[in-house]
């Protein structure tokens, strides 16, 4: 196996972004699809014939490690460096990141690199009051800033948008200096829809596709262990994940690709959902006859088996609503969103809870979250439901 690494991450203008060409014609499908199957319940997932089981948490987290980012946060350095100017000339640059994308921690770990300024986004008081003074971090432009997520500056609600407004006719005046600005690819739609300004030039993560999603899945495997993981489709034995880097895609990550939209921590979660076992076996003793004794041997559950998750439609009126504002606020708190919603608080509550039951939704540093693993399924919901998506 060729352990040489390579930087799979690359930041492209907006205009340029591509998702994965097989996502495409699988839409279609998976449109189609879709829509017979929110008229009836998914079918329970068959297994394999022969005996497998799912690989347990603490194996999952050796084979499929969440990722540092350390790839992203390497090419944007460089970007950062050029696209921001020079004191007499200041500019910011933004970062837009899809659900799944890391872009707040990749943000992060950037500003400690380049030991730029972290600021703090407000807290959902101070952006209900419009305190201003919040904004003072602008009047000190020597070092160079970093704020995470724009979409963290604003609520939707009446008095909801007079900081991330402000904040915006600093950065266009040239009064903010020279930064950095990560936004929600979400937020960035919502905001540009009731906000007629000129918002900064934006770059965004290309979308994997299934080559270079291949190898990413496999770096994770490495980094995990230390050692040659085999992936092989439990039905047939064929290797799933690509063992050189100049090797054609399986039809698994082909498909994996296609349903994540290209992005990595989406298909990380699918990924790791697929992945199984012999009975009383762990991770760490799985090794074929056949194959080198370095490797171990992980099964994967065909893609066929893998169900298409469909948003239960009997969740009441405040599901899709409550979606929707999750995703354009990137989380919200549970009491924020209970406050947010035009519903009442048991309403908005009985729906949360339903949707926590179902998977859908989890809770993350105290915000709840759209899951990754149900993030396809709930962008399908919602455009079928005419509601403003991201456009990616």
């Amino acid at each position: 196996m060729n352990r040489k690494k390579q930087n799979l991450w690359e930041y492209v203008p907006l205009a340029d972004y591509a998702v994965p060409q097989a996502t495409i014609s699988r839409t279609i499908k998976s449109g189609i699809k879709d829509i017979w199957q929110r008229f009836r319940r998914p079918d329970t997932p068959r297994h394999p014939a022969h005996d497998l089981e799912y690989l347990p948490a603490s194996d999952v987290e050796k084979v499929a490690p969440p990722s540092d980012w350390s790839g992203a946060v390497r090419a944007l350095e460089i970007l950062a460096k050029n696209k921001t100017g020079s004191a007499e000339a200041p500019s910011v640059m933004m970062v837009t990141g899809l659900p799944g994308s890391g872009n707040a921690q990749i943000l992060s770990r950037l500003a400690k690199s380049l030991g730029w300024r972290l600021i703090p986004a407000p807290d959902p008081q101070q952006i209900l009051t419009q305190d201003l003074a919040w904004l003072d971090w602008t009047k000190s432009a020597e070092t160079p800033w970093v704020l995470c997520d724009l979409g963290k500056t604003y609520l939707r609600h009446v008095r909801g948008l007079t900081l991330v407004r402000q904040l915006l006719a600093r950065i266009n005046s040239k009064a903010a200096g020279p930064g950095v600005i990560g936004c929600d690819s979400w937020s960035l739609a919502y905001l540009r829809r009731v906000l007629p300004v000129p918002f900064p030039g934006a770059v965004v993560a290309q979308a994997f596709d299934d080559l270079s999603l291949g190898r990413w899945l496999s770096q994770r495997a490495h980094d995990g262990c230390g050692r040659q993981i085999h992936f092989r489709q439990a039905d047939n034995g064929k290797t799933v994940l690509p063992a050189d880097a100049d090797t054609k895609a399986s039809a698994f990550v082909n498909h994996l690709a296609a349903r994540s939209f290209g992005i990595p921590g989406i298909a990380l979660e699918i990924w790791r959902r697929a992945l199984k076992r012999e009975p009383d076996e762990t991770a760490g003793d799985q090794t074929s006859e056949t194959e080198p004794t370095n490797g171990i041997s992980i099964w994967v559950e065909p893609w066929e088996k893998i169900p298409w998750l469909v948003v239960p439609l009997d969740l009441g009126p405040a599901s899709p609503v409550l979606m929707h504002s999750l995703l354009l606020h990137n989380g919200l708190p549970w009491n924020l969103a209970t406050d947010l919603l035009p519903f009442s608080a048991t309403e908005t509550d009985r729906t949360i809870q339903a949707l926590t039951d179902a998977e859908i939704l989890q809770t993350r540093h105290g915000e709840l979250k759209i899951s990754a693993h149900w993030y396809p399924s709930v962008k399908a919901y919602l455009n079928g439901e005419g509601y403003l998506t991201d456009q990616f």
